[in-house]
């Protein structure tokens, strides 16, 4: 027990003076100096930290899922890496990420209009859909006269 470099070495033996002071006490204080470094401009929980924080994580989700396509990448499939240590799987991993960097990169340099130019390929728009209201199925429409 606590044999790790960080962990404090702790006498699980009864002690005859009740338990160490660190088991006895129900809250912890610390200087604002030791709390510092976890600060943050937001306060959790808010609407505008929820506004922030989760554009943000569907951003990195939306490339994760980029980077699993199994016809690109597809870093999702450890198969793709056939090598056995952590590290060079680490590295492959590194490298396989930087070629979806790349792969993005080039695809949104094809949407600008350079030079005059005409851009090679077109954004992504979606299609205008009517609205559900308006349909109705094949058979059930009334005549109209």
């Amino acid at each position: 027990m606590g044999r790790g470099i960080q962990l404090p070495l702790v006498d699980p033996q009864p002690n005859p003076m009740g338990p160490l002071k660190v088991c006895r006490q129900r809250s912890v204080t610390l200087a604002p100096a030791e709390g510092a470094k976890h600060w943050q401009s937001l306060e959790y929980g808010t609407d505008e930290w929820q506004k922030t924080y989760f554009r943000l994580r569907n951003s990195v989700e939306g490339y994760n899922g980029y980077a699993k396509n199994p016809l690109a990448e597809a870093i999702e499939a450890s198969g793709t890496r056939r090598i056995r240590d952590i590290a060079a799987q680490t590295v492959l991993l590194a490298f396989q990420l930087a070629h979806a960097n790349r792969r993005k990169i080039a695809k949104w340099l094809e949407t600008l209009a350079l030079g005059g130019e005409r851009p090679r390929r077109r954004t992504h728009h979606r299609h205008r859909t009517k609205p559900l209201g308006t349909w109705t199925p094949t058979g059930y429409l009334s005549p109209t006269g």
